[in-house]
C-alpha cells in the first residue's frame, strides 16, 4: 500500500535530464486559492474611459515619434505603470506627462546611465513637459501613486518621451 502512495507522488514529477527538472500538471496543483482582484464598478469604468479620452487629447501635442509612451490608473489598489524603452541615440528628449481625475501625480524617469532619477511633479490641470538629456541605453518611466490602497475613482495618468 505504501508503495502505491509513493508511486503516485513520484509520478507527479518527471525529469528530462540531470539538471532540467520538468513538473507535470499533477505536481503544479496548489491547495491555495488564487488571489481575488477587486473589480471596478460600472461608474468607475465610465469615468476611467472618459479620463483616458481626455488624457489622449492632452498628450496628443507630443507630435514626434514616441520613444516611450504609457498610461494607467492613477488611483485605487495595485500599482501605477512602468514602461521601459531603448534610447538608441543619446541626446535631448521631451518628456510630456498628464493626469486626469486627480489634482497631481509624480512620474519618475530613470536609466542605468543616469546618476539620479528625474522626477516630474505633474499638475493635472494641463500637461507638464521637461526637456532632458538621455544617454544611450534603456530608460524607464513610472507613475508613483501616493495611495496605492485607496479607492478607484477612474483617475488616469500618462507619459510620452519624444525626440527633441
Amino acid at each position: 500500500m505504501l508503495g502505491l502512495l509513493l508511486s503516485g507522488d513520484l509520478a507527479a514529477c518527471t525529469y528530462e535530464g540531470p539538471d532540467d527538472p520538468v513538473r507535470t500538471a499533477a505536481a503544479q496543483k496548489s491547495s491555495r486559492p488564487a488571489p481575488s482582484v477587486p473589480t471596478k464598478s460600472p461608474e468607475v469604468l465610465d469615468a476611467e474611459k472618459r479620463n483616458y479620452a481626455e488624457l489622449e487629447k492632452r498628450l496628443a501635442a507630443a507630435q514626434n515619434s514616441a520613444l516611450l509612451r504609457d498610461s494607467g490608473p492613477a488611483d485605487g489598489p495595485g500599482v501605477g505603470f512602468s514602461k521601459t524603452g531603448k534610447v538608441t541615440t543619446a541626446g535631448r528628449y521631451t518628456v510630456s506627462a498628464a493626469c486626469v481625475g486627480i489634482p497631481n501625480a509624480q512620474i519618475f524617469i530613470s536609466s542605468s546611465a543616469l546618476k539620479e532619477m528625474l522626477r516630474l511633479d505633474v499638475d493635472c490641470s494641463g500637461v507638464s513637459t521637461k526637456v532632458v538629456e538621455l544617454p544611450e541605453g534603456y530608460v524607464t518611466a513610472a507613475l508613483m501613486r501616493r495611495d496605492p490602497n485607496g479607492p478607484w475613482t477612474g483617475a488616469v495618468a500618462g507619459v510620452r518621451i519624444t525626440a527633441e
